[in-house]
């Protein structure tokens, strides 16, 4: 366990458990020879002379004490490691989560992750000092106290030391016998985890739909699934518990037996012997201790294991000698040339080219599917290109330092995530040193300003999970000034406004070109947002089938005049009457 849990420290962190380790050992072996020293004491104690056994009284007492101190030191240094640890683990989590490839996260992944960071740090906290501890306490103790033996009574220490690892692997049989069916349940249970928080997000088409509760629905059957799970659990936890028992029974005899065997032949007096059985008891008690523990152990390595694949996951790599963009200068020219990338085996886009002139408005425009988002998510380096290369301010994203390239680049979604907090909160998430003034200045610009008069509280109004307590066009506004706060000179935006009334989306718009100098590419479907580009790139199928200004593609009469002329015929089109 201690091993596992070790590999989640950076290697040179590795030597903050040397110390906490000598102590758990230390207080074993005070433990066990606390335990042993039963055997003189009650020898003196039935002897002619009782009083031989002070000497024995008081190195108990000396033992019982260093033990308590050994104990407390351990578990506050147990504790203090797993602090340390769950910090380490927590930032180096969040780190190589901002690293990866976006295509790494599926949705599995996803949820795994956020499983993750919401449970491994009070695992690793707790399971340093309740289960680390104990753990390696009752590992060590049957040995230790084995060894003890051996200057007493040398058979009953051989066939201590000797049992000690037999009862250890029918632990670990039993613990096998567990597992997967153990696994079965975590997996049910996650599942159970995320159609409850499905549940919740669909509340009003399920209403809708007359389907408000469980029965029948995806959250029915995964509860169903927990409940199967959990009842096979219980049925292979009955041969791991009858193998331990077994175990523990033959253990039990055969030191018994030796004991007894020793008194007989006159090695033993009475008061040793039944010293001994006393010792004997006390032998197993760590084996039974451990397998109380059998539960929390699997959960806290199967919470291991998961927090190791994601910080053993791949990293986009980063140049030997990255550049670092200048964010307060010019903007940046954008380039993509013969540029290639698949997602899931089908090919998305196809030796595209494309160029965003410096300090232009450029809108990608297209049919669903065309490879328009993943363009912006290429420019962001959020994906490695397959072929050809991706170059922003003149330099290939793959040789710019990851931070300065993220630094320059300022990121608006059509569908917006909002943080848990209030408005001001999450405007400010785009530059949390931001002054009061700055965070009025772009709320003005987006048109948060109007939000805030009209909430109960103002800027201090908690907006809830996700945004859930806004409308998807507040939530694009704030998403849209966090974006103007952070003040990049690359400004992406994937169907930022689709959300927003046109008089809001035409204010905006205009306060791209006033707020300050930045390179803007827009995929956008909405006719204002298409008129306000310097030029338009037409692409499908994963290439630029058409490119220029709006008025040359619609005086060019091909496929976005024929986008163009469908856009402004939909603004005609009304319900007609059936004549009643």
């Amino acid at each position: 366990m201690i091993r596992r849990i070790s590999t989640l420290l950076p290697p040179d962190q590795r030597g903050v458990l040397r110390p906490y380790l000598a102590l758990v050992i230390l207080g074993a072996a005070v433990r066990s020879a606390a335990c042993v020293v039963l055997v003189p004491l009650l020898r003196e104690l039935f002897s002619s002379d009782p009083a031989g056994a002070w000497p024995w009284v008081g190195l108990l007492t000396v033992l019982t004490v260093i033990g308590w101190v050994v104990d407390m030191t351990a578990a506050r240094r147990g504790m203090a490691v797993g602090r340390d640890l769950m910090e380490s683990v927590l930032e180096r989590l969040v780190d190589r989560l901002g690293q990866v490839p976006l295509g790494w996260l599926s949705p599995d992944r996803s949820d795994e992750a956020r499983r993750t960071l919401s449970g491994i740090g009070q695992q690793v906290f707790s399971g340093m000092s309740n289960l680390v501890t104990p753990v390696l306490t009752a590992t060590l103790v049957p040995y230790l106290i084995g060894l003890f033996l051996l200057p007493i009574s040398w058979p009953v220490g051989l066939v201590a030391i000797a049992c000690a690892p037999l009862l250890q692997l029918a632990r670990s049989a039993s613990v096998r016998l567990l597992r997967s069916a153990d696994e079965q349940v975590a997996a049910a249970s996650a599942d159970v985890d995320q159609r409850v928080v499905e549940l919740a997000r669909t509340q009003a088409i399920l209403r809708g739909a007359g389907r408000a509760g469980s029965e029948g629905t995806a959250l029915g059957e995964a509860i169903s699934r927990e409940g199967r799970a959990g009842l096979r659990l219980l049925g292979w936890s009955i041969p791991g518990q009858v193998i331990f028992s077994i175990a523990s029974q033959l253990a039990l005899l055969l030191l018994a037996v030796t004991t007894v065997s020793r008194w007989s032949a006159g090695d033993l007096t009475v008061a040793e012997a039944i010293a001994l059985i006393v010792v004997v008891v006390r032998y197993l008690e760590p084996f039974q201790e451990a397998s109380d523990l059998a539960g929390p152990i699997q959960a806290l390595d199967r919470m291991v294991t998961q927090t190791t694949a994601i910080l053993d996951a791949p990293p986009l790599p980063v140049a030997a000698d990255p550049v670092s963009l200048d964010t307060s200068g010019e903007p940046p020219a954008v380039e993509l040339h013969q540029v290639r990338f698949a997602h899931a085996e089908h090919e998305v886009l196809r030796n595209l080219d494309l160029s965003v002139p410096a300090g232009s408005t450029t809108a990608i425009v297209g049919p669903s599917v065309a490879g328009k988002t993943t363009i912006l998510s290429l420019i962001a380096r959020f994906h490695d290109v397959d072929g050809g290369t991706v170059r922003v301010g003149g330099h290939d994203v793959r040789g710019i330092e990851p931070a300065s390239l993220l630094a320059s680049i300022g990121i608006v979604f059509q569908d917006v995530y909002l943080f848990e907090g209030t408005v001001r909160d999450n405007v400010a998430h785009g530059r949390p040193d931001a002054s009061d003034e700055e965070i009025d200045a772009v709320a003005e610009l987006a048109r948060v300003d109007e939000i805030v008069a009209r909430l109960p509280d103002g800027w201090e109004t908690r907006v809830g999970e996700g945004g859930a307590a806004l409308s998807g066009g507040e939530r694009q506004r704030i998403s849209i000034a966090r974006a103007l706060l952070k003040d990049a000179p690359l400004l992406l935006l994937d169907e930022a406004t689709s959300a927003i009334d046109s008089e809001n989306e035409r204010a905006f718009l205009n306060a791209l070109s006033t707020d300050r100098p930045r390179t803007v590419v827009i995929v956008a479907h909405r006719e204002q947002t298409i008129a306000h580009a310097d030029h338009v790139v037409f692409v499908d199928d994963g290439r630029v089938i058409e490119s220029g200004t709006p008025d040359e593609l619609v005086a060019l009469g091909g496929r976005f005049a024929d986008y163009w002329n469908d856009r402004r015929a939909s603004r005609s089109w009304t319900l007609a009457g059936d004549g009643a």
